[in-house]
Order: C-alpha cells, then sequence, then structure tokens
C-alpha cells in the first residue's frame, strides 16, 4: 500500500511539473532570426582545459549528478510512462528554429549553397604561402596528433598536423571533410586545408620550447627532421599535412555542454538546452563524431566587424576523430555503439553472465589493419579507418564519453538535425569529399558511398518518427491563397510521392470551428475567390483585433501500407479578403 501511494504522489509530481502547461500561443511579433548574444562585454579570464577532469567529470560525476538531481529522474519515469515529453531546447523561435548567434548560423539547409561554397567552407585564405619560409613558434605536444605552430610569409598563424605514417591520409582528409560539413550545417569552425610542402622551407624560431624528461629545452631543427622523418615523400620530395589557420581574436579556453559560462554576460541560455547543441547529436552521428566533447571547442574573445563590440564566438575543432579516422589510428567498432564505460551494457553483460553479444564485437580492430595494406579483400582502407553503415543505427549512437546536450536532446531536436544531414545531396557529398585529395580514388568513392548510406538511415530514422514537413510559405496567385510545403522524406527519396497524401484539418480555435480535408501533393489551398472558410469566418464573426486572425492547420502525412504520422501544427496569420498570410509559428509533435 505504502508503495502506491508513493506512486501516486510521484505522479501527482510529475503531472504538476510537466503536464499541466496548456498550448502554445502565437503572436504576430516580429520571428527571431538573431540572438543578440553579441553585445561588447569585457575581457574574460582564460579557461584552462583539463581534458584528464573532463573525462572524470562527464563519465563518473556527471552521471552521479542527474540521477540525484529529482527534476531529471522525474522526467525520465515520466518519459518511461509516457506521461511527459522532454523538456524543449530553450532557443528556438516560433518557426521551431535556431536563431543565428555567437554558436550558429544557418547555412545550407535554409540557404543551399553552390558546390564551390560547399568545397571552400570557412576559408578566408588558399592555404599557407609557400613563398617564403615558415616560422615554427610553437611545438604542438597535446592532443592525439603531433604538430606544429609556424607563421607563413605572409604572417598568418597556422597549425600543421601530421597523420602516422602507416596511415597517411586518414587524419587529415577526416578533419577537412568534417569541416566543410559543420561549416555548411552552420557551426562556427576553423579554416582547415591540406597541403604538400618542401620541408626546408621550416624555419624554428628562437625561444621555442618543448618537453624533455621532466625540464624543457630549445627546440631544434634535428627535432623538426625526426619528427618529419616517419612521414612518407612524395616524388617531389614534399609531405603531407593538415593546415588549421589560427581563428581571430584571442582564445579564452572551451567551452561545455552544459551549463553557462559566468564571466559572460551573454551567455545566458544553459548549453545543454541548446537546439543546436542537441541536435549536434545526430549531425554527429551521421559523421561517427564520437570525440564531441568540451575538450574539442574553443571559446574566442573577438571582434565584431560590423558593430566593433566585443564577446565570445564558440567554434567546434578538431574534428580529425571524425568518420573512419581517430587522428592517428582507426575508429575502434566500439565507438559510437556505446561509452567508453557504460553501465548500459556492463549490466546486459552482467546479467547474461557475458552471453550478450554486442553488434559491433565482430568488426575490424584498429590493430588489424597494420599489414593488410594491399589486401584486395580487407574490407576497409587505411585512407578512411573503420566506418561503415551496415550496423550503425542512427537512434542507438552513442559518443565516446557521456554529452549532457546529447542526453537532452528530443526528438525534435534530433529531427531538426536529420534535416540539416539530409539537405547534403549526392552531389554535395561527392563535391566536399573532393578536397580531401585521397589519392586511392577507390579509398574516395568507398567514403561518398558510406556517407551517402548512413545520410539516408538517419533520415529515415528520424523522419518515421516525426511528421516530416517543413518550409512552410504561403502563395497568392489569381485570388487563390495556398499554403505549401516540402516533404523532407519524399525530397530525399526515402518515400513515394505517389503513396502519400496529407490529411489537414483547418480551424479556428476562438469558435470551435474547423474544415477537415486531404490532398496528394504538398498544397493546401486556403481560400478561392472570396469563397474559402476563413473568408466565411470572417463574414460570420466580429473580428476586430489582429491577433484573432490567427488561425490553424493541423497537418499528418499518410504513406501508403503506414499509419497516419503524427501532427505538425501551422499557425498563421490571415487577415481576410484573400490578403497575403503568413506564417507565425509551428509545433511539431512528438
Amino acid at each position: 500500500m505504502k508503495a502506491i501511494v508513493k506512486f501516486q504522489i510521484l505522479f501527482i509530481i510529475i503531472l504538476t511539473m510537466f503536464g499541466c502547461g496548456g498550448g502554445r500561443k502565437f503572436s504576430l511579433a516580429p520571428l527571431k532570426t538573431f540572438d543578440p548574444d553579441n553585445k561588447n562585454i569585457p575581457a574574460p579570464k582564460d579557461i584552462k582545459e583539463n581534458q584528464i577532469w573532463d573525462i572524470a567529470d562527464m563519465t563518473v560525476f556527471y552521471q552521479i549528478e542527474k540521477v540525484l538531481d529529482l527534476n531529471w529522474s522525474a522526467r525520465k519515469i515520466g518519459k518511461g510512462l509516457n506521461l511527459v515529453k522532454g523538456r524543449p531546447a530553450d532557443n528556438v523561435n516560433a518557426l521551431d528554429e535556431v536563431p543565428n548567434s555567437s554558436w550558429y548560423r544557418n547555412r545550407h539547409y535554409h540557404n543551399r549553397m553552390t558546390l564551390e561554397q560547399l568545397q571552400n567552407g570557412p576559408n578566408v585564405t588558399d592555404g599557407p604561402d609557400q613563398s617564403g619560409l615558415w616560422l615554427i613558434w610553437l611545438a604542438k605536444t597535446e592532443g592525439g596528433t603531433p604538430g606544429l605552430f609556424i607563421r607563413d610569409a605572409k604572417g598568418d598563424a597556422y597549425i600543421l598536423k601530421f597523420d602516422a605514417p602507416q596511415f597517411q591520409e586518414m587524419g587529415s582528409s577526416a578533419e577537412v571533410i568534417a569541416t566543410k560539413f559543420f561549416h555548411a550545417a552552420g557551426y562556427h569552425v576553423p579554416q582547415n586545408t591540406i597541403e604538400y610542402f618542401d620541408p626546408d622551407i621550416l624555419q624554428v624560431q628562437e625561444g621555442v620550447m618543448i618537453p624533455v624528461q621532466g625540464s624543457e629545452r630549445q627546440m631544434t631543427t634535428r627535432d623538426v627532421e625526426d619528427l618529419l622523418r616517419p612521414i612518407p615523400r612524395r616524388e617531389d620530395g614534399k609531405i603531407r599535412c593538415l593546415a588549421s589557420k589560427l581563428v581571430d581574436g584571442k582564445v579564452v579556453g572551451v567551452w561545455n555542454y552544459i551549463g553557462t559560462r559566468s564571466d559572460d554576460p551573454n551567455d545566458l541560455v544553459h548549453h545543454e538546452h541548446r537546439r543546436e547543441l542537441r541536435g549536434l547529436r545526430t549531425f554527429a552521428s551521421w559523421l561517427s563524431d564520437e570525440d564531441r566533447r568540451a575538450a574539442n571547442t574553443l571559446a574566442v574573445y573577438t571582434k565584431d566587424k560590423q558593430t566593433g563590440n566585443k564577446y565570445i564566438k564558440h567554434f567546434i575543432i578538431d574534428m580529425g576523430s571524425t568518420m573512419g579516422s581517430n587522428n592517428i589510428i582507426p575508429h575502434a567498432p566500439k565507438y559510437g555503439s556505446e561509452y567508453l564505460v557504460d553501465p548500459r551494457t556492463i549490466a546486459l553483460q552482467f546479467i547474461t553472465f557475458g552471453l550478450y553479444v554486442k553488434p559491433w564485437e565482430f568488426e575490424v580492430e584498429p590493430q588489424e589493419f597494420i599489414g593488410r595494406k594491399d589486401d584486395p579483400n580487407f574490407p576497409y582502407f587505411h585512407s578512411i579507418g573503420y566506418y561503415e553503415s551496415e550496423i550503425f543505427d542512427p537512434g542507438d549512437w552513442y559518443p565516446t564519453y557521456p554529452n549532457p546536450a546529447f542526453e537532452y536532446a528530443t526528438y525534435r531536436d534530433a529531427f531538426w538535425g536529420a534535416k540539416i544531414v539530409m539537405s547534403f545531396t549526392d552531389e554535395d557529398i561527392r563535391a566536399i569529399v573532393k578536397t580531401a585529395n585521397y589519392s586511392n580514388p577507390k579509398a574516395e568513392e568507398y567514403l561518398i558511398k558510406t556517407l551517402i548510406e548512413r545520410r539516408d538511415k538517419v533520415g529515415r530514422y528520424w523522419f518515421e518518427r516525426m511528421n516530416p514537413l517543413d518550409k512552410f510559405k504561403f502563395k497568392q496567385s489569381n485570388d487563390v491563397l495556398t499554403l505549401t510545403f516540402n516533404d523532407l522524406a519524399v525530397d530525399g527519396h526515402l518515400a513515394s510521392a505517389k503513396d502519400t497524401k496529407y490529411i489537414y484539418t483547418l480551424s479556428y480555435n476562438k469558435k470551435g470551428l474547423h474544415k477537415q480535408e486531404f490532398v496528394h501533393e504538398p498544397k493546401i489551398p486556403i481560400s478561392v475567390n472570396g469563397t474559402g472558410f476563413l473568408d466565411k469566418i470572417f463574414s460570420t464573426n466580429d473580428i476586430k483585433n489582429e491577433e484573432d486572425k490567427i488561425f490553424l492547420i493541423k497537418i499528418q502525412t499518410v504513406r501508403k501500407g503506414k499509419k497516419p504520422s503524427r501532427e505538425v501544427d501551422v499557425y498563421f496569420y490571415y487577415p481576410g479578403q484573400n490578403k497575403e498570410a503568413r506564417v507565425v509559428g509551428i509545433v511539431r509533435e512528438e
């Protein structure tokens, strides 16, 4: 009896906390397309990165803290009982989109980029100028990839990173390709290019120190030669590297996927509740970007060129551990399937006495690549690493370490990420992969094929769980007002247009009036020659306030042989008399 009472109390708490909210009310206020988080702020302190603490914090302490958090636990129980939905993202606008900000800028999905723009990505130069010496001013001793900080003949600063000798092209190609995808998706990333250079143009600057047995000494030309000696030379004597241009501004540390930064007055939205960081989970799953954590971010105190304001801009960096690459070795099959230390799988193996077989356990491990370079039966390429599309499950993908923003992601957040992934056509993918300069055409084709297959898996998985209708807008022609939209599943060739219809309910909630019809094309007629449903409402109701002219269309998508989808609610303002209408709000049912 006591257990039942406790359950009832918990049930009431859940409903009180999350179940009593009414429907969202929309207004005629201008749509928020920009988050003004670039206001002038004082210079923030430099937050030092501690990779070991970051891993320990997310893997152990964060996992314990969230279980002890009553809000988190109540939501989890409520979701498990199907009583509540996940906590919505805090920074979406009325159209369920992310405004431009210091974190994100809408690009390819909303404003299609040309193939040339996709290939160029964030590049502001053609790479380091090789007309003169490259002065080494710092040695890169941290992270998984060795490298050098240089200034080119023009004085521009770059980090040079080198592939492992037995995995040439792997890390550098992954970083360049992922950079172009992330930029087109809307994230702030540094410029990364593939370069071939003569080592003789490198010169060590006085005062460059390197660690040696607990102390430091001046770096010498011999040190540079030792670093580059294992790297294969081309016939012209040049070697390959990744050149990452340092971003403009002052680096003030990393940013976290949880909480806010105390010394940044512009940082008002908790990071775990930002849509662009939650939806990043879907994008990262496509590219197998398992190392997406705080250590691979950059907070930069920069100056706005238009306003002159100084503020913090948020970058995603270090994308050499994407697709099949784990920087200097291939990805392990475990990555993407579970956390490095995962209580879920540990418990399953414990309960089943080790009989539970994980999907990835019979896949190729990194050490199996060694010595298999010329084996035609080996399914993977040394320049690609371990990147596959068969066991990949978009809904069951996990980074190597827990990421709070990923864990808070709702279906709406995941759908947002999926529509960005699906915005890359086969031609777009091919164009971006070309910028990696693979020497083996078969490896290049394999990567393109795998990216396409994983893209379609991402789209198919999330578009089946959310109604994939988007880009709603009104068209007026010959006194006919029509709501048009895109069916993203049809656009992405994941569903057939001829086997699809759209059931819609046009309603005016103030009077409880509605009209239900269906169409076979993504076009819904609203008014025809003054005789439409809404015009009748205007003629029979005394409507004085402009906000009383907000109407609602609920749309479900029906595919042949499948159940009707969840609804998409489109709120729109219609002034009457076949005048121009506009969408003022979108709500997606999860």
